[in-house]
């Protein structure tokens, strides 16, 4: 016997490590090795079927007759066996599987159906097994129970039937197909057929398994058209075709045909039928009438999941123990305990629910008669029997557990670890300790490992920052290094002190902050460390500063740092921050902090430990007046950075950062006409727009606005620098004359409505105006009265529509939309949040009198009336009524309006209601196949929207069903193909124009690439397909030099 030495393989560890405990369940999953779930969800399913695993551990490996262990189906799959019964893992691969079944690394990105695996692989391993000689194992157990008279007991017999029993008689289906004429004279065809599944195709007949079962099995009558040839009268007669079930096998296999061919739309998909499945099958009425008829049932155990849609999903497993009889759910690598929700069945999901989603693709049940033993010789049906395992395959799993404990201890032991430097007397010593261990333990460690004798309390460890030189806090000794939260590698400091003496205060607030005075020298070497985020070739200062304190205070302590006195030099500090994407000048930031009402401090100013700070002298300026608004304290501040501008921040913004920016001229004669600014991109726009003053020669910055191009939205935030707008190296903008928006402020067009007219009237184009967004709605009708006043005068104060009192409405393509509420903002007039955008239309009704709409409270609703013997539909007309009005209430609207505005005489007896088109107008041809409902049935009592389903912004058509019909509804008839305008594009097989003006593009249809049929080799199939293979490059190699031999004798010819 070989002693199998080599690791197989696809070991028990897999590329994929898992170091972590093993599933409380007890049971190991399957790594998926990239689309390998339905082969995972397979496997479980026969490794908890005890026949089909005590078959696999019974198989004896021999090399002689086996082959390559490497190729070898069963051995490879008895070890992976062994490692769900024996393995201390949590999950293990299925690589060596895979690669007994010569599949290559593509096919593992394959997903294919389960059946259809199923099938395969039971072949391969009949195929495999056939010239396998499989030993008799006899237990300890079971050798104590032979009969004093040599005879076996029953239990004996039992077990050699099932240690007997082959993978065809476990699994396939023995029937018999039969053929039989209906024309009295008795001829039957019988045909035996073997099959390994149920195969149920799916209808609205097929509500559970059994149901579908009987599906199958009920004969198919050959009648009509489809009679059958007789073979001996060769006559067409009716005739009976089906199957009789002769024997069942243990495990009987049903598949749910869930995926089918669409050919209306010619592609494949899923159906997801709800279909019951049932937990126990009683198929004694299924078997033929010559087999015995003793009861046969059937108890569920396997369920194999698919989730997803005929293009992908994903495959799992719900498998019942037979130790403990609970459900438990095996996805891959996870195995957990399915249990059910309140008030469900735990297999609910895999019912289906009729929609897309998570379904029952195949079932298993076993004979109950199988699990059914009697005495207590026999192990429990179900149980591992760990004798039945060869020795040397239990080694190989032991070996393998080992090797992966070992792994899991050494890397839990680094991940725990913590990588520690400690700092002590200009000496660094390297220290590893366990996250778990104290400080005081490491402290003790340290000085052990150290050599440094100290006094209790005496010594002490400190965080440490040594480019800083900044030691924060001393940690509690009797916190973990784990609770102390520190980083996997922690720098710290040792520091010793006497007897008697007292350790230094220490602010908690103190932080590291390092300070180059700039000079005309270093500004170079300064902009070149930006590219490197280095101070080498720099002299700097640290100091630490707490971070509470006022800005002021902090920078009198930078000023004696550096040697700085600002009285004897008449200048000013000021500190810069420099990156190289960002240049901040701190002094600039606490007037906009002050003007906020926050207080400046080191903290507020965003300066962090460690942080670099450039210091560098300014002329202070003597003669500045305060600025009294905004604009002033703008405009000073503009002057102030131009005629202040540091030396260092000049040389960054010509260096570092630079945006070449291209603008249109105004009031050129040629369109093209442009120029171009240079500015750094740390510059914010309203900078940038003051560059541009002289070559526009223009005098002020709000005289222009600037746009990304000419149908773009302009610029708002003018604060925000050229980098945070995202301007590119060569940037192209567009201006235009007029006041710029600010913040908040959006160009709006405005129309003028008027449902009384027809035609262009209806609809008027007024203005555009820049409109604050957050302003009330009632504001904003006041002020556009007053504007329209203005602009549309008629002589008398008013306007020349006539118009005294607004509704203001949402502009939509088909006319006026909804109500703004005028007690809101405009951004939230209709109840929810809207983002204007430059350009956005609103729309100006004429009222009678004001309104104040509240759409929590009432309703605005169109009503319109259609004239059913003249086919007109009167112009839709606008009620607001309450959201307790009854339709009886608005019936009464509805003749009033019919009386006093159409001239219609309309009755409530007659009287015809419906709801009209909600997104877009309703047509005559809508209301001519209306189905009206009569408001005599109407509960007058019912509210509107419970009657008619109307609600805001809903239409109402009402008519007189006593007159005579003009026009009755067309007939809808049914259109093949696609519409085509004559200006849109079509494709047919040329590229050209044609007559008609259509454009023709050429298109070529790309074959798919087809699917790979699924193929399980063994290693005698694959030799001989390797053979044919090299046969086949034989011969052609041998006609192309017959070929060759042929053209140069006739050229020697």
């Amino acid at each position: 016997m070989q002693s199998h030495e080599e690791k197989p393989v696809g070991g028990g560890g897999g590329g994929k490590f898992m170091f972590c405990g093993k599933s409380d369940t007890g049971f190991v999953g399957l790594f998926n090795q990239g689309a390998t779930c339905y082969l995972n969800s397979l496997l479980q399913a026969l490794y908890m079927t005890p026949q089909f695993r005590d078959k696999i551990f019974q198989f004896r490996f021999d090399p002689s007759v086996d082959g390559d262990p490497k190729y070898s189906i069963p051995y490879q799959l008895q070890l992976l066996f062994t490692r769900l019964a024996l393995s201390k893992q949590p999950a293990v691969n299925t690589k060596g599987l895979t690669v007994s079944f010569h599949w290559d690394k593509a096919q593992s990105f394959e997903q294919n159906d389960v059946g259809e695996l199923m099938k395969v692989l039971l072949e391969a391993l009949e195929k495999t097994l056939s010239h396998t000689t499989t030993p008799t194992t006899t237990t300890p157990a079971a050798a104590t129970t032979i009969s004093g008279d040599g005879t076996k007991t029953e239990e004996e017999k039992e077990e050699e039937e099932e240690h007997d029993l082959e993978l065809s008689d476990l699994y396939m289906i023995h029937g018999e197909g039969y053929l039989k004429s209906l024309a009295g004279d008795g001829f039957c065809s019988r045909r035996p057929c073997l099959f390994d599944q149920f195969r149920l195709a799916l209808d609205e007949n097929v509500a559970c398994v059994q149901s579908g079962i009987k599906s199958f099995l009920t004969p198919e009558k050959l009648s009509g058209d489809n009679k059958w040839r007789h073979p001996q009268t060769k006559q067409k007669v009716n005739a009976e075709k089906g199957i009789s079930l002769l024997k069942l096998p243990s495990v009987l296999t049903v598949s749910l045909n869930r995926f089918k061919i669409d050919y209306s739309i010619m592609q494949r998909v899923k159906v997801n039928q709800k279909v019951e499945v049932l937990e126990t099958l009683d198929m004694t009425q299924y078997l033929a009438a010559e087999t015995t008829r003793e009861p046969c049932y059937y108890d569920l155990f396997a369920i194999l999941m698919h989730s997803g849609t005929a293009r992908g999903g994903h495959y799992y497993a719900y498998i019942k123990s037979w130790q403990d009889k609970q459900w438990y759910c095996f996805n891959d690598s996870r195995v957990s305990k399915l249990e059910a929700k309140e008030g469900e069945d735990v297999l609910t999901l895999a019912h289906g629910n009729g929609k897309a989603g998570t379904s029952a693709y195949l079932l298993m049940y076993m004979d109950r008669r199988r699990t059914q033993t009697s005495g207590s010789t026999t192990s429990r049906f179900g149980e591992i029997d760990e004798h039945k395992i060869p020795q040397e395959v239990k080694n190989i799993i032991k070996q393998e557990d080992e090797e992966w404990e070992n792994e899991r201890k050494e890397y839990e032991r680094v991940r725990r670890l913590i990588c520690m430097t400690i700092y002590f007397q200009n000496s660094e010593i390297q220290h590893d300790q366990d996250k778990g261990a104290t400080i005081g333990e490491v402290l003790a460690n340290v000085l052990q490992k150290s050599g440094v004798s100290a006094d209790s309390g005496c010594a002490r460890l400190r965080r440490y920052e040594p480019t800083l030189a900044w030691a924060q806090d001393a940690p509690e000794s009797e916190k973990t290094l784990e609770e102390c939260s520190f980083p996997k590698h922690t720098k710290l400091i040792l520091e010793i002190r006497k007897a008697g003496e007292d350790w230094p205060k220490i602010n908690p607030n103190a932080i590291p902050i390092r300070i180059v005075k700039v000079t005309e020298e270093n500004i170079p070497t300064i902009l070149q460390g930006l590219q490197y985020t280095t101070l080498d070739g720099l002299q700097y200062s640290t100091i630490m500063i707490d971070k509470t304190i006022d800005w002021k205070e902090a920078l009198q302590q930078i000023q004696q740092v550096i040697g700085f006195d600002a009285e004897s030099s008449n200048s000013s500090l000021r500190l810069i921050s420099l990156s190289s994407e960002k240049c901040e000048i701190l002094n600039d930031v606490i007037p906009i902090l002050e003007g906020k009402g926050t207080v400046a401090t080191v903290e507020a100013l965003k300066v962090r430990p460690g942080m670099v700070l450039y210091a560098e002298s300014t002329e202070s300026s003597e003669n500045a007046q305060s600025p009294q608004s905004e604009l002033e304290k703008q405009e000073q501040l503009d002057q102030k950075c131009h005629t202040t501008q540091s030396k260092l921040v000049q040389a960054y913004e010509a260096s570092v950062g630079q945006i070449c920016v291209e603008f249109n001229l105004l009031d050129a004669k040629d369109d093209d006409a442009s120029a171009t600014v240079t500015v750094s991109k740390n510059k914010t726009l309203r900078k940038l727009k003051s560059c541009m003053l002289d070559v526009l020669g223009l005098e002020h910055v709000d005289e222009f606005r600037v746009k990304r191009n000419q149908k773009a939205e302009q610029f708002k935030d003018e604060q925000k620098t050229l980098d945070q707008l995202k301007f590119m190296s060569n940037q192209y903008v567009y201006i235009e004359r007029g006041r710029p928006l600010r913040k908040g402020e959006s160009q709006l067009k405005f129309y003028y409505f008027d449902p009384n007219e027809d035609g262009k009237k209806r609809m008027q184009y007024l203005f555009q105006i820049p409109v604050l967004e957050s302003i009330l709605v009632s504001e904003l009708q006041k002020d556009l009265l007053r504007y329209l006043n203005d602009i549309k005068p008629d002589g008398t104060g008013g306007n020349k529509f006539g118009v005294k009192h607004i509704r203001l409405r949402e502009k939509q393509r088909g006319g006026p939309g909804a109500i703004f509420q005028s007690n809101l903002k405009l951004n939230r007039g209709l109840r929810k949040f809207k983002k204007f955008r430059d350009g956005d239309a609103l729309v100006i009704q004429k009222i009678p009198k004001p309104e104040i709409v509240d759409k929590n409270k009432n309703h605005i609703v169109f009503v319109s009336q259609f004239e059913r013997d003249t086919d007109i539909l009167h112009p839709k007309r606008e009620i607001i009524v309450s959201r307790m009005t009854s339709i009886g209430q608005v019936m009464v609207m509805l003749l009033n309006i019919a009386k006093n505005d159409n001239h219609a005489e309309l009755t409530m007896e007659d009287m015809g209601l419906q709801k009209g088109k909600l997104t877009s107008d309703t047509t005559i041809s809508d209301c001519i196949a209306m189905s009206w409902k009569k408001a005599s049935v109407l509960d007058h009592k019912d509210r509107l929207s419970a009657a008619l389903g109307v609600r805001s912004e809903g239409t109402i058509v009402f008519c007189d069903l006593s007159v005579k019909v003009k026009s009755t509804p067309e007939k809808k008839t049914a259109k093949s193909g696609r519409r085509h305008s004559a200006g849109r594009f079509r494709r047919n097989s040329r590229g050209k124009k044609d007559e008609g003006g259509s454009i023709t593009v050429r298109c070529k249809n790309r074959p798919s690439r087809p699917e790979r049929a699924l193929k399980i080799w063994t290693t005698a199939e694959k030799e001989a397909e390797r053979a044919k293979i090299e046969a086949k490059a034989k011969a052609i190699k041998k006609q192309e030099q017959q070929q060759q031999d042929g053209k140069q004798a006739r050229v020697e010819e």
